[in-house]
């Protein structure tokens, strides 16, 4: 949700080979079925052209040649509608939607990842009801809708479910003399695995920094485990709490002396994260934190027998260090201004039909987020773990929480300052607090409105 990353994966060509091989020979014999059964407006649902801003490729490897794909086999079964597909990058997604919702032109369809980037610009008016486009009974399949909630509307629809685990390189584990089929569980033993992997020669953790998502992503994982509610972590939004308070910014001290022990690899200001993705693949890291769609991606290259995979070691004592950060991540909600409205919401419900489910975690091995994608469907020991795991009691993302410009100019760049040596765990929090001082003064109607629905309206 991240991740929340550049687009560009080596590591992603064989999903994206896999994805045409899987999709071309696929029927879809119900089509007529779920035609004649779609939720009617006055509008035809079946014509027109849409425009669909699209993002995935960075979590899901193959997932922008699925859905070209898709669209194709859609197109040729409604003679009379037209899809543009234009895939986003990670460093644009917000900023372009922001930028082209000022003159109501631009897609139809659009993409934020989950909670506050699809609340803001719903509260801003830029993003369209759903009520009386999707049928209730369509919606209640969706998974993790709680994530887009305000007013009491679900405001957008999710594509797949995202976990974040921490995965480490078995074949380098049992170099350090570790044990290559157990993970760091505790904070404890998490920096003295990393001593024992750097005094034999390896890197402990691979990442990259030059997109600034590790900074938030680091927040997330760990900067979350000393609190006990997702309220608490809304509450330093609303100024009901600070971020200079130990319990929200001790994870900068964390990343601080990750640092200084020369814990991560040495080129992390200059690659971006995608990147050390691609290295750790190759081997060049023993441990990092990844996305399942990437995991699947390296299961399908080969690379299963080599890979471990667990939650993020348990550093803090609240209750939240017992929740695994996980999440819908990216959503797709139709835009205020779309002519189209009715065509684009029965276009998304489409893509949840089950034929569509099953083939987009055949040729991408992210898991749907649908219920009615069964766990029998999943046959990888590795990849039943982390459906496992992203089936727990237990959910958060904490990135989803801060608003979209905390989260660019003070998460992400103050967080990689510490990794850099620019600035100090101090200084940081400081600059972070500052930072959400910002929007609050700057944004005055986008803060009342994050009050609102923090308080639960």
């Amino acid at each position: 949700m991240l991740s929340r990353f550049s687009t560009s994966r080596k590591v992603g060509k064989l999903s994206f080979l896999i994805a045409i091989v899987s999709i071309t020979g696929l029927a879809f014999s119900n089509t007529q079925t779920f035609a004649s059964s779609a939720f009617k407006s006055a509008a035809d649902p079946y014509s027109g052209k849409l425009v669909y801003w699209f993002w995935a490729e960075s979590d899901v490897p193959g997932s922008t040649a699925w859905m070209q794909a898709a669209i194709k086999r859609y197109e040729a079964l409604h003679k009379n509608i037209s899809i543009e597909l234009v895939p986003q990058g990670s460093d644009t997604l917000q900023g372009a939607f922001e930028t082209t919702a000022q003159s109501k032109s631009g897609p139809d369809i659009a993409m934020q990842w989950a909670t506050l980037p699809v609340l803001t610009p719903v509260w801003r008016g830029q993003v369209a009801s759903l009520k009386g486009l999707v049928k209730p009974s369509e919606m209640a399949n969706w998974l993790n809708t709680s994530e887009n909630v305000s007013g009491g509307e679900v405001w957008a629809m999710p594509l797949y479910l995202l976990g974040e685990p921490f995965v480490w390189n078995k074949t380098l584990f049992k170099k350090a003399g570790l044990d290559p089929n157990k993970g760091p569980t505790t904070w404890a033993e998490f920096l003295a695995f990393s001593a024992k992997l750097k005094a034999a020669g390896i890197t402990p953790i691979q990442m990259g920094l030059k997109d600034g998502a590790f900074g938030a992503w680091f927040q997330a994982t760990v900067g979350t485990q000393n609190l006990d509610s997702v309220q608490e972590l809304k509450d330093v939004y609303t100024g009901k709490a600070k971020f200079t308070d130990p319990k929200y910014s001790s994870y900068l001290t964390q990343l601080d002396t990750l640092s200084k022990k020369g814990y991560f690899n040495k080129d992390i200001a200059s690659i971006d994260i995608n990147q050390a993705w691609q290295n750790f693949a190759q081997g060049k890291g023993a441990m990092t934190w990844t996305t399942d769609g990437n995991v699947a991606a390296w299961v399908k290259a080969g690379l299963e027998k080599q890979i471990g995979v667990q939650m993020t070691p348990k550093l803090g004592t609240g209750k939240l260090a017992n929740f695994h950060t996980a999440t819908q991540s990216i959503s797709a909600f139709i835009t205020s201004w779309s002519k189209n409205k009715q065509a684009a919401a029965t276009f998304l419900s489409w893509l949840h039909q089950p034929e569509n489910l099953a083939s987009w975690y055949k040729a991408t091995g992210a898991f749907p987020a649908d219920k009615r994608f069964s766990a029998d469907n999943v046959k990888n020991p590795l990849m039943k773990k982390l459906f496992a795991l992203n089936s727990q009691p237990g959910q958060l993302w904490a990135e989803n929480y801060a608003p979209p410009q905390v989260d660019s100019n003070g998460l992400r760049p103050f967080g990689a300052a510490v990794v850099t040596g620019t600035s100090t765990p101090a200084k940081a929090a400081a600059d972070i607090q500052n930072s959400i001082k910002q929007w609050q003064t700057q944004q005055p109607a986008d803060f009342k409105s994050y009050k609102l629905w923090a308080s639960g309206k």
